[in-house]
């Protein structure tokens, strides 16, 4: 006759099969999924490669120049001139360099010493109250 300890052995052995048969599954489920995804970025690369060439097939500018010229009575349009873009007065100048830099050193600079407001830009820090610890 079964005793309850071998009954209890056969349970947990039936149990564990049950178990790892079920991992197995749910990791070929995993690894099978994996492989599509990675089968269809291959696909989006590829297809992004093919736009590209496209792309620069289509923006080429000696393709853009013979289209212009032979449609250039239906499109009704000029060489553009340099001049329409702007001329050289146009451009700001360049602002003005510092003729010398303040004499400080990075440590003022991050505690705040020393540090000439207007030059940096920076707002002042407020004061704390009396009696209220940083």
């Amino acid at each position: 006759m079964l005793r309850t300890i071998d009954l209890v052995v056969i349970g947990l052995l039936i149990g564990g099969a049950a178990f790892t048969y079920k991992v197995k599954q749910d990791s070929e489920t995993a690894i099978e999924r994996v492989s599509k995804l990675e089968r269809r970025i291959a696909a989006e690369k590829d297809a992004i490669d093919v736009l590209k060439a496209d792309w620069s097939l289509l923006t080429d500018p000696r393709r853009i120049e013979r289209l212009v010229e032979r449609y250039r009575d239906q499109l009704d349009i000029a060489p553009l001139a340099p001049e329409a873009i702007g001329t050289v007065a146009d451009i700001p100048p360049r602002p003005a360099m510092p003729q010398s830099l303040p004499d400080t050193s990075i440590t003022d600079l991050i505690e705040g010493r020393a540090v000439d407001r207007e030059t940096t830009g920076s707002v002042p820090v407020p004061m704390p109250s009396p009696g209220v610890r940083q």
